[in-house]
């Protein structure tokens, strides 16, 4: 069997080590010689030349260190930096294959997936181009986006590669508009258009400020986009492909939008132009196909209800069961409240509900329904359920309105209350009592409360289930499944020593990959336990006082 690219790497470079001067290689007649056997097997895995190889395994030499630059790789390959600079040919060839990014600051970067790739003894092979639908290009365009975010390619080069995917799929909607109507543009105002279809198709989003985009562009192109702007010289502007926009109908020249003539013709592959969404006070819309799938654990009771609720919901079962309450003269609204302590599953079980019966969420903003004006906060409850009841209305899936964390909504009634603060708390709550009674949807509660619940609310939700921490079998289920490199034993352990949530188990996780990320080593069991140590060091009972002794 032979060696793998990693085992070669290495190989490589004891073959070509230079003895009297530390760690690095000669690049040599005879030491290329001396390595023949691993730069054949590099160059045919890799599909690289042999300096390309050379670089590459110098670049991941080096890249144990915090940081590395140009300097470190020329020096373990015994150049000067002048000479070094002389190969930026295959510098770029391995930046463009993805196997390194550049930063700002000329700092060399192995990304993470790409030492995955290499262990598995695999090589990095670069996206395609050609054969794309405008769906594809949009997606493409949002990860360019997300690579420009995090300095990984400039602006100039995140329209590149952009242009690029285009010119190799003119015949899509997308490539068409963007050729016809931007073609000739500097490429800054391209990569603003790119953002504003981003936030337009990803985020929903048809007003878009330059705060929304200044992750794309330098500060300098930035300015200057924004003072042509103002004096309306912007050649997207003179095209008419963005024009100014702003809210509660008014324009500023702080907001842009795409024209929407320009929508229907870029996105007509796709559908065209959205409609516009029902847009509900003091909630935000998030659409089911934007729920990613997450594994939840469950002790028995909360398990067995929570399979029924959502067999109950189905696509399948809750017209039928909808249909029969109504000719039964029985309301058909659907209510859920989930409570218990925090962190135990409450919202994402929501989440996964409307996931698995593909129901848009409408998730309330408890904060946003309160307002500081007599009569408002009213209003901004009650139009929270009319535009529900549009919503459904419209037909589709019976979408779920969500009132997450609504501690503040659903606790006790004041009685007598005098304050004007109470007053309103308990307006919006006869408000809510009124609407749950009047229910035809689907309204599901979370909250943390366990004693505290309002006896009116609690009777008009029909189904309340509990969400406790999970017990000792659940705990074990949810480290293998956050952390899967971990053995049945160390999760075991895990679980017996520390009564977590199913929220504070995923803190770990992200904990201990955010550390691998920066170290480039995956931490230990020992430091997955200091890690889990450090989560509950907040419970101690024994805190120091806050404020002044007394004299």
């Amino acid at each position: 069997m032979g060696k793998t690219i990693i085992e070669s790497m290495y190989a490589l470079t004891k073959k070509m080590e230079d003895p009297g001067k530390g760690p690095g290689i000669i690049i040599s007649a005879v030491t290329t010689r001396k390595a023949d056997a691993e730069l054949r097997t590099l160059r045919k895995a890799l599909g690289m030349t042999t300096m390309q190889v050379l670089i590459l395994t110098a670049i991941i030499q080096r890249s144990s260190r915090y940081r590395i630059d140009g300097d470190d790789v020329a020096s373990f390959l015994g150049m000067d930096y002048l000479q070094f600079l002389t190969h930026d040919d295959d510098l770029d060839f391995l930046k463009k294959q993805g196997y390194i990014y550049i930063d700002k600051e000329l700092h060399i970067h192995v990304p993470k997936e790409v030492l995955k790739a290499l262990k598995s003894n695999k090589a990095v092979i670069p996206d395609p181009i050609i054969g794309l639908s405008t769906g594809k290009i949009l997606t493409r365009m949002k990860k360019l986006l997300s690579l420009r975010d995090d300095e990984q390619i400039d602006t100039e080069e995140l329209d590149d590669s952009v242009m690029a995917i285009l010119d190799s799929n003119p015949e899509t909607s997308i490539a068409r508009s963007i050729r016809k109507h931007a073609g000739d543009v500097y490429f800054t105002e391209r990569v603003f258009l790119y953002g504003l279809i981003y936030r337009y198709w990803f985020e929903d989003d048809e007003v878009v400020g330059f705060h929304d985009v200044d992750d794309y562009l330098e500060e300098e192109e930035l300015d200057d986009l924004r003072m042509e702007a103002c004096t309306e010289r912007l050649a997207l502007q003179r095209n008419k492909v963005i024009e100014f926009s702003g809210y509660d109908g008014m324009l500023t020249k702080d907001y842009f939008k795409i024209r929407d003539e320009v929508k229907e013709e870029m996105f007509s592959d796709v559908g065209g132009m959205r409609k516009k969404a029902t847009k509900i006070s003091a909630s935000r819309k998030l659409e089911a196909s934007a729920i990613g799938p997450k594994e939840l654990f469950y002790n028995a009771d909360e398990g067995r209800q929570v399979a029924q609720l959502k067999e109950l919901l189905s696509a399948e079962r809750y017209d039928e069961i909808r249909g029969k309450m109504k000719r039964k003269g029985l309301r058909t609204g659907f209510t859920c409240l989930f409570y218990g302590g925090p962190g135990t599953g409450k919202t994402e079980t929501v989440y996964q509900i409307a996931r698995t019966s593909k129901r848009d969420l409408y998730i309330v903003d408890v904060s946003q329904v309160k307002s500081c004006w007599v009569g408002e906060s009213e209003k901004n409850i009650k139009d929270v359920f009319d535009k529900y009841r549009q919503a459904v209305a419209a037909g589709g899936p019976v979408p779920i309105l969500l009132f997450n964390e609504a501690d503040a909504i659903f606790g006790i009634r004041a009685e007598g209350a005098e304050r004007a603060v109470d007053k309103m708390e308990n307006s919006i709550q006869n408000i809510i009592l009124q609407e749950m009674e009047d229910l035809d949807g689907i309204l599901m509660a979370t909250t943390n409360l366990t004693t505290n619940l309002d006896k009116a609310f609690e009777r008009r939700f029909l189904y309340k289930i509990r969400f406790d921490k999970p017990s000792l079998e659940a705990r074990v289920s949810i480290w293998r499944s956050m952390i899967p490199e971990i053995s049945e034993e160390e999760a075991t352990q895990l679980a017996q020593d520390f009564d977590f949530s199913g929220g504070q188990i995923e803190n770990i996780a992200r904990k201990r990959e955010v550390s691998s990320i920066i170290g480039l080593v995956e931490p230990s069991y020992a430091q997955v336990r200091e890690f889990c140590t450090e989560e509950i060091i907040e419970d101690k009972t024994s805190r120091r006082k806050i404020g002044f002794n007394a004299a």
